[in-house]
């Protein structure tokens, strides 16, 4: 446990002495979200983070905008792996998800009917030359808002239909991004609350209407994804240690306290 309070010690090393006055921190590895204001934490909640094989990464960016009732623009290769097995299996499984096929992904591509499609040949495939893409819906895979942080890794936070997964203590489900237990309450804190009009009745109102919009925060927010297998809780000064899901501690360990660790 001694070495392991090292670890995380110089993980903490990696960051600003100062992360600024209001900033939210993801701890992948205890899979909780936690919102900065001040010295306060106003908000908290459980999250939903990479599976072993597709790990969610450690990196900083800002918060810029969100978009409520969002489309799920899906990446090809979630589409060959996951969904194309699924429509081979239920042939109305694409229509029955709100999921549309384009074309392609040029601005002009056109609608396709699914079932025209021979979708057996790309299931060795790397490449898929159609666009999947989801309606804004209870169903849709990113839920109802995605809050958008742009970046290399392309991994943002949102919102998901299968809240009963928050109920596992484990919680590495997701292809890298993080999907939130709250996320209507986080748009109303990120857009400034009641004091800049934005309170949560608002926000579930703009959910309901079921229309896509985009909302610019007036500040860009600080998002640290981190992962911190030992953290003590500044608000009851607890030490808490976690699971080393991703094999991280392994690694540091070998190059921070030698080869024997």
């Amino acid at each position: 446990r001694i070495d392991q309070l090292r670890l995380n010690l110089e993980r903490w090393r990696w960051l600003p002495r100062e992360l600024g006055s209001r900033y939210i921190t993801v701890n992948t590895a205890a899979f909780e979200l936690r919102v900065h204001d001040q010295d306060a934490v106003p908000l908290s909640m459980r999250v939903i983070v990479g599976k072993t094989a597709h790990p969610t990464p450690v990196f900083t960016e800002k918060m810029r905008y969100l978009i409520v009732n969002p489309y799920w623009h899906v990446p090809s290769r979630v589409a060959i792996r996951d969904l194309i097995p699924k429509q081979l299996r239920q042939p109305d499984f694409f229509r029955s998800r709100a999921n549309r096929v384009l074309s392609g992904w040029q601005p002009d591509a056109v609608e396709v009917d699914p079932q025209q499609v021979d979708w057996r040949r790309f299931l060795d495939s790397e490449h898929l030359p159609y666009k999947l893409m989801q309606d804004p819906g209870p169903g849709n895979a990113l839920g109802r808002i995605k809050f958008m942080l742009p970046n290399i890794h392309s991994i943002y936070l949102h919102d998901t239909p299968a809240h009963g997964l928050f109920k596992k203590e484990q919680r590495a489900f997701s292809h890298g991004c993080i999907r939130m237990d709250r996320p209507a309450e986080m748009a109303a804190w990120v857009l400034g609350g009641e004091e800049k009009g934005w309170s949560l009745a608002r926000v579930n109102e703009i959910i309901a209407g079921r229309k896509r919009q985009v909302v610019v925060l007036d500040q860009p927010v600080p998002v640290y994804i981190l992962y911190r297998t030992a953290f003590v809780n500044p608000e009851n000064h607890t030490l808490y240690f976690y699971e080393d899901i991703y094999g991280r501690d392994k690694l540091l360990a070998k190059a921070l306290l030698g080869p024997g660790s």
